[in-house]
Formats: C-alpha cells, structure tokens, sequence
C-alpha cells in the first residue's frame, strides 16, 4: 500500500469521524436550521422537493441515521480491515447523494470526494 494512499484513507476515515461528531453536537439540536441551508442552496427542483418532503418531516431520524452512517463508515476504514473498501464504496454513494442535494458549489466538492473514494476503493 502506498503512503499516500494510506493516508488518503485515514483522512476519510477522520472525515466521517468529525462528521458524525458535528452532528451529534449540532445537527441534532438544529436540525431546521442545518437542512434550511441545504434547501436554500439547492440548485434544482428535485433536489428541494426531496428536502421538503422527505428530510424535513423526519429530520432528527434522518440526522441520527446519518451519524450512525458516518460512525460506521469511520469505523471500517479506521479499522483497516477488510471492510475498507466497502466503507469507501458507500462514502462515495453518500458523497454523490449530497452532491444532488447542494449547492452547486457544494455538488463539486461531493462529486470529488466521491470521485477520491472511488479511486480509492479501486486501487485496493
């Protein structure tokens, strides 16, 4: 394994690790507020009807599934095991899932971690 993939690695798996952090410590208390800026960002139709409709009707279950998400995937990355590459694969679908769902700026920077994790996940 290369030292720059290795580190590339655990820097996702910290990623998802101070993600499930910032969510449990703020999302879960601002729930309206953290998916208000996602709705106000979002650049396309589809994108806000799936806010309105789906994620802000049931916003604190969707904010523990996401932190029980990114605890997992840190986990199995973190770990590395086995199971790297199938936390990189399913970072890589979170990834490309909040890109549709953002700004255009933000659907950039999804779109390249998702790119990275696929990348990732290949060369293993």
């Amino acid at each position: 394994m290369t030292t720059l993939r290795l580190i590339a690695e655990i820097a996702f798996g910290v990623l998802y690790s101070v993600g499930a952090v910032f969510h449990t410590v703020y999302t879960v208390r601002h729930t309206r507020k953290f998916y208000g800026a996602f709705l106000a960002g979002a650049w396309h139709a589809p994108a806000r009807w799936f806010l309105r409709t789906i994620i802000f009707p049931h916003a604190k279950a969707f904010t523990v599934s996401l932190i029980v998400f990114q605890i997992a995937v840190a986990i199995m990355i973190l770990a590395r095991g086995d199971l790297v590459r199938v936390a990189l694969v399913a970072g890589a679908i979170f990834s490309a899932a909040a890109a549709v769902v953002s700004s255009p700026g933000g659907s950039v920077g999804n779109l390249s971690l998702a790119a990275i994790q696929v990348a990732l996940a290949v060369s293993r």
